[in-house]
């Protein structure tokens, strides 16, 4: 069962960071020379020489411009230099100034036009101090010192390896990456593969293609002496697809007895959320020497096969969901990275109900609760960064209290609208869930959950969403007791509306009381046993009970 530590492993302990990382930082306020273009493919061929712990080769990116402007820029990390760049195919001039790359937009360049920018660049790039947290690539060797290479760069996006748009709401359509390492090494990443051919030099070339929409920083190298485990999966829709394993040899026997355990998480989450959004590319995991990381169709793994004894594996299955919650559903601004981590950590609670019933479910969310902090908006309706989100404003919140909104979101609903309204969440239009041509991946954001959840319910749930997401303190429930009388009354922050009902166990027996001026008055025996929310439904401050008044 996840516990809280589990959940905090996969968030930065660093309360405020560096000025160095704040300038890592990936989103926020897209600049104008950003937003004049949409990317539409990226194309990375590169050599990775594990000796020298280097990096070489070129990126094409095709796009569209949208508006007007005299110069666009890319993203790219100090560390690495550009050789060359050219502008559909001819030599052009730029500047590299820290980590932003300025590109002079020829005069005869129109709104509408479709353009082709290359960078040819190499370099060192930077070894990540502590991944997946702060990102970078990741330089280990087996047990038979054969190197063991990852990337990890969500909180800092792509750019620490590669020229970009590094920006959340810009996904390319499509991609290719072409990457040669020394032949003895494979190449696993996100995509299809296409072909893996032996070069004269001694090397080998992995040609992988990206057939959906993906973000930047969900594109990764993994690079090892991998034991390549197959297996064929059937698919809720009925379509059969593969799914891998890309394992260390030395753990091929733990990967052998995993991954067919690891399938079962992703049998619940088709069956709970929809059909897994890549069935025409694959479904992969690959042994990684850091934690963990939802990089789309090749799930980071480095938990060391600690699963329990049902199969359950607290790692996997988290990053499994952002496939869903992240891959499928992706934020177009990080201030709403709750949907992405919040609502996959509540996946989590799901998975113990499903297969450990209705208490285990109750005890994860109880786990969960512990490590609230309450100290900004889960959910701001300002822009935000990745550094700003994670570090300061937010935390651990996003993925714990995020949990929680889900928990209480459910319990105002009932077991049949919120599970409906989950689905939807996933896959707005029920015709979506039999497409893979890319058109099932989507921006959202908190407002839209909100729309699909209301649509559901049928009812207005503006109250439930500003209280929960768009402040932070939490409303807290006032118990009076004053002979036969109880009264329950919400105090919240700024006096905000808050009509949420609340379950109450009067000697044993249960009832649904609904509150919808914010307060009730309940009759109740001199000596009656009271427990107000005995589940722990709502998601609320420590019980404040007023002095027990006499007749």
């Amino acid at each position: 069962m996840p516990t809280l530590l589990a959940l905090l492993l996969l968030i930065p302990l660093n309360p405020t960071g560096t000025a160095s990382e704040e300038a890592n930082a990936s989103g926020g306020v897209l600049i104008p020379e950003q937003a004049a273009f949409e990317v539409e493919h990226y194309s990375l061929d590169l050599c990775i020489d594990p000796e020298k712990k280097t990096i070489a080769g070129s990126l094409t990116m095709r796009a569209m411009l949208t508006g007007a402007t005299k110069r666009i820029a890319l993203d790219l990390e100090h560390r690495l230099s550009i050789a060359s760049l050219a502008w559909n195919g001819e030599e052009a001039r730029f500047e590299h100034e820290g980590d932003r790359v300025w590109i002079p937009v020829p005069a005869s360049a129109s709104v509408g036009d479709r353009f082709e920018v290359t960078v040819v660049y190499a370099g060192t790039p930077r070894v990540a101090p502590r991944p997946p947290w702060k990102g970078g690539f990741t330089w280990k060797t087996t047990r038979d010192g054969s190197p063991w290479i990852a990337t990890s760069c969500q909180g800092e996006g792509a750019d620490l390896w590669w020229p970009c748009k590094d920006h959340p709401s810009d996904k390319p359509e499509t991609m290719d990456l072409f990457i040669t390492v020394p032949s003895e090494l494979y190449c696993a990443t996100n995509g299809s593969l296409v072909s893996n051919e032996k070069n004269a030099d001694g090397t080998r070339t992995f040609h992988w293609h990206i057939s959906n929409p993906i973000s930047n920083y969900n594109v990764a190298l993994n690079i090892a002496p991998y034991t390549v485990l197959e297996r064929e999966y059937e698919s809720v829709t009925g379509e059969v697809f593969n799914t891998f394993f890309y394992a260390l040899p030395e753990h091929a026997d733990k990967a052998e007895y995993a991954f067919p355990r690891f399938l079962e998480h992703l049998r619940f989450y088709e069956e709970v959320l929809g059909p897994y959004p890549f069935r025409n590319e694959k479904y992969g995991i690959v042994e990684t020497p850091h934690l963990g990381m939802e990089h789309q169709t090749i799930i980071a793994y480095g938990n060391g096969y600690k699963l329990e004894e049902d199969g359950y594996d607290w790692l996997h299955h988290h990053e499994l969901g952002h496939e869903w919650w992240g891959n499928l559903v992706t934020c177009r601004d990080w201030k709403d990275m709750w949907i992405h981590e919040g609502i996959c950590t509540y996946m989590q609670a799901l998975y113990m109900e499903r297969t450990r019933g209705k208490e285990a479910y109750l005890k994860t969310m109880r786990g969960t609760r512990v490590g609230l902090q309450n100290k900004g908006p889960v959910a701001p309706r300002e822009t935000k960064n990745s550094h700003e989100i994670y570090f300061r404003l937010s935390g651990n919140d996003i993925y714990s209290k995020g949990s929680w909104i889900m928990h209480s979101l459910r319990w105002v609903l009932g077991d049949e609208d919120f599970f409906a309204a989950l689905r939807r969440m996933a896959y707005p239009d029920p015709k979506k869930e039999s497409v893979t041509d890319g058109s099932q991946v989507r921006f959202s954001d908190t407002e839209q959950i909100r729309a699909i959840a209301e649509n559901v319910y049928g009812k207005d749930l503006g109250w439930f969403f500003e209280v929960y997401l768009r402040q932070g303190a939490l409303p807290t429930l006032v118990e009076t007791r004053k002979g036969k009388s109880l009264n329950l009354a919400w105090d919240t922050p700024q006096g905000l509306p808050f009509p949420m009902p609340i379950e109450v166990e009067i000697d044993g027996e249960r009832q649904r009381v609904e509150m919808t001026r914010g307060s009730v008055t309940l009759t109740v025996g001199k000596d009656s046993t009271v427990k107000v929310d005995p589940d722990d439904w709502i998601l609320r401050s420590k019980p404040r009970r007023a002095q027990r008044k006499k007749n």
